[in-house]
């Protein structure tokens, strides 16, 4: 992946224009989600509805190229160098300002990084940072404008991890203000490009922040509101009561695109449709019961019958983004229901029924992709008991999970945050497999390319055979929307409204 120097432009998906709002009337942005944020810090929440909001609340020190080949781009940090495998040393951005008006200081971005935020194992943010930032030993000022980030070990994903959810900076007078994490995630202090207006079950209400560095936005409002019911939200679009919907599956498109002043948009996005194991179950303790689960499932008719073709069946827990680590040559999933049945009967399966989770809002056609999998799974004789629950919570609830729908979003093109993020050790209660652990421990210390290599295609080999999921396809991420919004979605599953403007 390219580093770029000191001279690079910031973009979050490119270079921000520069522009303002268009005088004559406030121009606002009235965006249908079928899921809320209950809080808004990025290390007390990680689902879509937080990356569908947050990301326009809060800047990392660097950023990627989401719409591009995924480059390394500055952001608060407008310049960064490698010292060692260990250590780099960041130029923090000058003249930039909270969303109270208080300067971003290099005490910000240490606080931000500060054990009482993510690394104390009692702090609530602890867990998410886990995920992606997990080998960062400390985070210090050098001066007024350097701050120095060192790992635990030789890390080849360092600069990346300052790109990745968790990141984010936030405002220590504010967070301190508010007492802590539980009334700063109320109304957090980010320096984004938009501001927090309110938070409530019913809308997160945002407002244009005139003094965001990368440019004012062309929206002075932005509200997202909540829409559980796809029905809800496609005749919310149709009567104006939203400008974007979310999650629009394939089969309903026509039933926007018939008002010919709305249009549907996205496509692909980098994050994988899973079926998750929860081995605790006594059922799925025996790795032959997922494996029959797994080769009972036919993907591609999944994708042909509720996608019409537009998502893929990847090869393996990767994506071609992954670049060197993208193993081509990885054959496709087998469907084989016979052999399904001989691992059900070799493992002395007699017809337990094993629950299965899912919420129907979510992942676009969510009730038809369990009706089918279910109808594939009963064909070779397993039992599935089929729970229809109405949020997160409830699909992680212990104990009662067998199976649940999930997602595995790669939210940075290295395999460090796709399957070692999803099924790292914070996972080991679900699933366990020691090798895994220890081949992801070498992925995300080792700085010879070759030997990440190898460990990842082991890593994706055991994902295989000693199952924590299902891949079905790769996701993709459709929203209906009027015409007169110009606003371009990303092939992630983040939602950036920098540039958005109405026409």
């Amino acid at each position: 992946m390219t580093l770029l120097g000191a001279g690079a432009a910031y973009g979050l998906l490119g270079a921000p224009t520069l522009c303002f709002a268009q005088a004559g009337g406030s121009r606002g942005l009235r965006v249908a989600l079928d899921e809320l944020p209950k809080q808004l810090d990025p290390l007390l929440y990680q689902t879509n509805p937080g990356y569908r909001t947050m990301l326009n609340i809060y800047d990392t020190l660097l950023t990627v190229d989401y719409a591009g080949d995924g480059a390394l781009q500055p952001a608060l940090a407008e310049s960064w160098k490698r010292i060692d495998a260990q250590t780099i040393e960041l130029t923090l951005r000058q003249g930039v300002v909270f969303h109270d008006g208080s300067p971003l200081t290099v005490d910000d971005v240490v606080f931000s990084f500060s054990n009482g935020r993510m690394f104390d194992p009692k702090s609530p943010g602890y867990g998410v940072a886990q995920q992606f930032l997990s080998t960062i030993k400390t985070v210090g000022a050098v001066d007024g404008k350097t701050i120095r980030v060192t790992s635990t070990v030789a890390d080849p994903a360092l600069e990346l991890r300052l790109t990745a959810w968790g990141s984010q900076i936030v405002s220590k007078k504010a967070f301190e203000a508010a007492g802590g994490f539980a009334g700063f995630a109320r109304k957090p202090v980010g320096t984004g490009p938009f501001s927090v207006v309110s938070l409530s079950p019913d809308a997160v209400q945002l407002k244009a922040f005139p003094e965001y560095w990368g440019g004012k936005p062309n929206i002075d409002t932005l509200t997202y509101s909540s829409s559980p019911e796809l029905s809800s939200r496609i005749a919310g679009l149709a009567s104006n009561d939203f400008d974007i919907i979310t999650d629009v599956p394939a089969d309903q498109f026509e039933a926007v695109t018939r008002d010919e002043s709305l249009e549907i948009v996205g496509g692909t996005v980098a994050s994988l449709r899973i079926v998750k194991f929860d081995t605790r179950n006594e059922v799925l303790k025996d790795v032959r019961v997922r494996q029959a689960l797994a080769l009972a499932v036919d993907r591609q008719a999944i994708v042909d019958a509720l996608w019409q073709g537009k998502v893929d069946v990847p090869h393996g827990h990767q994506l071609p983004a992954y670049g060197p680590f993208y193993d081509a040559s990885k054959p496709a999933y087998k469907y084989d229901p016979d052999q399904a049945k001989t691992l059900l009967d070799a493992a002395g399966y007699k017809g337990q029924a094993i629950p299965y989770r899912i919420r129907t809002a979510a992942y676009g056609p969510e009730l038809a992709t369990a009706q089918i999998v279910v109808s594939m799974w009963e064909q070779v004789g397993v039992k599935i008991d089929l729970q229809i629950v109405e949020n997160f919570a409830q699909m992680m609830a212990y104990p009662g999970v067998g199976m649940r729908n999930g997602v595995d979003p790669v939210l940075v093109n290295d395999p460090l945050f796709g399957l070692w993020r999803s099924y790292d050790r914070s996972q080991k209660d679900v699933w366990s497999n020691e090798e895994f652990f220890a081949l992801g421990d070498k992925l995300q210390s080792s700085v010879d390319l070759d030997e990440r290599k190898q460990a990842f295609a082991r890593m994706m080999e055991i994902f295989d055979t000693d199952p924590p999921g299902i891949i079905l396809h790769t996701m993709g991420v459709f929203y209906g929307k009027k015409k007169t919004i110009n606003w371009k979605p990303i092939p992630s599953v983040y939602m950036n409204f920098r540039e958005a403007s109405v026409a």
